[in-house]
């Protein structure tokens, strides 16, 4: 019996051919059981015309709903703009749906190269050519992907012209949309331009058609009723290697191009048998042979990862509430990148607050569940697949955040080195794993099939949470590899610890005074500062590491503020070392108190403080008690060493990162690995950036980790258990 194409998960539709309204969309995508729409009008208004507040809107309920999108329709160039009218309105498009496409989650583009506008050929495609040149370098500037139809315009029906035309742009922002219906009423065989654009294909529209009476005519039918040969269609992108989604456009009651738009018809029940058949369509299969790895390094997608630096994800506990926070919609475009490559969503969720709360959670994160309902439900965290899910010691697991600190520049790359909040931690590290996962699956067909590869996506990283509510849930479900790796810069040299942070917050609750009788009131502005500096030198003294943190207490010059806040970080490499930092600083906190009496009781315009600083000054532990990562087995080093990844060494201070949840689960080995450095490449700070150079070489090594764990499983290494731990080195 001949084996069939699998489609699973694969198959979406564009949504007003079912129904104009999104709700009606939507519901058609959940009674098909899919994952995504592609977009192009709600309620007869097409995607670009619509105001921001009505977009947010769509992708709350979208996500709500549990979609994603897969591809924005534009008008851009399409059969209603010839080559001679204003190129402004594509230029305005094009900003406006790049902005949508944030808040959606999709950063494709459906485009075509304009009708001849009268002029005659070879003036029609120079001018085609050169817009749609300007149109992919603005594209590239906002990470955003042009997918050229094989539709109406110059290029539209003819292979060699769409070859010429990406030839002469040549640009990474545009790849090709193959329709297998559209050769049926425009009258060339769709199946032989597909052979000629393979390469180049990104996104597939599926329709079918009969030709007409007359010219130009097609008569629509379900998938595999007409002559497009779309199941011979659908097997030569497989056995090409495609692996991105097949978008179901029938036109069987609504055809743009043609004024119909459905009316009063039923549209609904057409798309959705059409659905159904192509679900059914019978595709034979063949296996294809292994592609050879490409020379060089491996090629980290700069689009997406423009698109994630544009797309504003600081959490709540970053950013304070109602300032914009599009986390869902970026995992969404990373979700549907990471599917291109073969990865699969296994979930795209955020825990119930019972899972999460505890008594290690952080103050702020209990706060923020307790105040906003909708805390976590706009923090979900990403799990991926590549390949079928396999026990534990067959599994390499990756974790990355996508979540940021707040602030940051405009993003922008030069074409070497990308700028932006996020780009080294850890949205540029997260798009070059991707490209290793993938350049390890071309370079050994085990990966993705003997090997499983989980990548873990998640929130709650910065912002204080350090993965309660992201990381832990996922590794607690069991989501875990034999090999964990955490990905934050490290330069590109493995650290097998994390460090755990106990978070202090000294609070003065006291009265304001005027600016003419300072002494009325207490100045906690003054004790603070005191504060600050005498914990500062006792626990350096102590030799116990500390981060002095945030101090506020006010910002007018004609008052004395008698209310504050003073942050204290004490990172630590294990509990013994995280108790002994807490006794330190709750001893020195108490010794600051009756040195600032001591110190001030004799100045009349701080005696009122120096009396009452007991009384006021309070010390909490916003966090505490947290694990961290302690020492590793020696066989994962010796894993590290034969991909050719060194070591980081010991005497080198650890990150504290979410990688110490993975303390203490057996049959593991984990570690921190990634490119740049947090303070090199400016991580939370002004002028964050990655070079791709370092991206590059952190995909090639995640490749070669990958091939070299799979080499183990080959020879049964990965079955043997592990050796007792190595002594875990202390961190500074």
């Amino acid at each position: 019996m001949a084996r069939h194409a699998d489609l699973t998960g694969r198959i979406t539709g564009i949504g007003d051919e079912a129904a104009p309204d999104l709700a009606g969309q939507i519901a058609v995508a959940r009674e098909l059981g899919w994952s995504t729409l592609e977009l192009r009008s709600i309620d007869g208004t097409a995607l670009a015309d619509l105001p921001a507040p009505a977009v947010r809107e769509a992708a709350a309920r979208l996500h709500a709903a549990g979609l994603g999108v897969v591809c924005l329709g534009s008008r851009i160039g399409n059969w209603a703009r010839p080559v001679t009218g204003p190129f402004e309105d594509d230029l305005e498009e094009l900003e406006r749906l790049a902005a949508h496409g944030r808040v959606l989650g999709c950063r494709s583009l459906r485009v075509m190269s304009w009708t001849d506008g009268g002029l005659p050929e070879a003036e029609w495609g120079a001018r085609a050519v050169d817009r749609m040149r300007r149109l992919a370098r603005r594209a590239e500037e906002l990470g955003v992907e042009l997918l050229h139809e094989n539709c109406a315009g110059w290029a539209g029906a003819d292979a060699g012209r769409t070859l010429r035309m990406l030839a002469e742009v040549d640009s990474p922002a545009l790849r090709v949309l193959f329709d297998t219906g559209n050769g049926v009423p425009y009258g060339y065989d769709g199946h032989a331009l597909l052979e000629r654009l393979l390469p180049h294909v990104a996104h597939v529209h599926v329709k079918d058609a009969r030709p007409g009476a007359r010219p130009g005519e097609a008569v629509y039918t379900l998938p595999g009723e007409g002559v497009a040969r779309v199941a011979d269609c659908v097997r030569l992108l497989e056995e090409h290697g495609y692996r991105g989604a097949y978008s179901l456009e029938p036109h069987l009651a609504v055809v743009p191009h043609e004024g119909r738009d459905g009316g009063d018809t039923d549209t609904t029940g057409p798309f959705v048998r059409a659905a159904r058949r192509l679900a059914v369509l019978p595709v034979p299969a063949a296996a294809p042979s292994p592609a050879a790895a490409p020379p060089g390094p491996p090629a980290v997608d700069a689009g997406l990862l423009l698109h994630l630096l544009h797309t504003p994800t600081a959490g709540p506990l970053e950013t304070g509430p109602g300032a914009p926070h599009l986390l869902t919609a970026a995992l969404r475009s990373y979700a549907t990148a990471a599917a291109r490559l073969g990865l699969t969503t296994v979930s795209l969720a955020a825990p119930e607050p019972g899972a999460v709360l505890g008594g290690d959670v952080p103050g702020p994160v209990r706060r923020a569940i307790a105040a906003d309902p909708s805390f976590l439900a706009d923090q979900p965290s990403l799990l991926l697949r590549l390949g079928p899910a396999l026990p534990r010691e067959r599994t390499v697991m990756f974790n990355v955040h996508l979540d940021t600190v707040a602030g940051g520049e405009t993003p922008a790359y030069d074409g070497v080195r990308f700028t932006g909040r996020g780009a080294v931690d850890a949205k540029g590290p997260a798009v070059a794993l991707l490209a290793g996962i993938a350049a390890a699956a071309r370079a050994d067909p085990s990966v993705g099939r003997d090997v499983a590869v989980l990548v873990q996506a998640v929130a709650g990283e910065e912002g204080g949470a350090l993965g309660t509510f992201g990381t832990r849930p996922l590794v607690a479900s069991g989501h875990v590899g034999r090999v964990n790796v955490f990905c934050e810069p490290t330069g590109l040299r493995h650290l097998p610890r994390a460090t755990a942070a106990a978070t202090a917050l000294i609070t003065v609750d006291g009265e304001d005074a005027i600016d003419d009788r300072p002494e009325a009131g207490h100045n906690a502005t003054v004790l603070l500062g005191f504060l600050a500096q005498h914990l500062a030198a006792a626990l350096d003294g102590a030799r116990v590491p500390v981060c002095v943190a945030g101090l506020h207490t006010g910002t007018l010059h004609n008052k004395v503020h008698g209310t504050g806040r003073l942050l204290f970080n004490l990172p630590y490499a294990d509990a013994a070392s995280g108790a002994a930092a807490e006794r330190a600083l709750t001893r020195a906190f108490a010794e600051g108190l009756r040195e600032f009496t001591a110190r001030f009781a004799g100045l009349p315009a701080f005696a009122r403080t120096a009396a009452d600083a007991a009384r006021i000054t309070r010390l909490v532990w916003e966090k505490r008690g947290l694990p961290a990562l302690g020492s590793q087995p020696a066989w994962g080093d010796a894993l590290f060493a034969r991909a050719g990844i060194e070591r980081r060494p010991d005497g080198e201070p650890a990150l504290t990162c979410d990688a110490l949840w993975l303390d203490g689960v057996p049959d593991t080995f984990t570690t921190v690995f990634g490119p740049g450095s947090l303070d090199a490449n400016h991580a939370h700070a002004a002028g964050e950036f990655v070079d791709r150079a370092d991206l590059e070489a952190f995909a090639e090594r995640v490749g070669a980790l990958l091939t070299a764990f799979a080499a183990d499983v080959r020879s049964g290494a990965a079955d043997r258990p592990a050796p007792e731990p190595t002594e875990k080195a202390g961190t500074p």
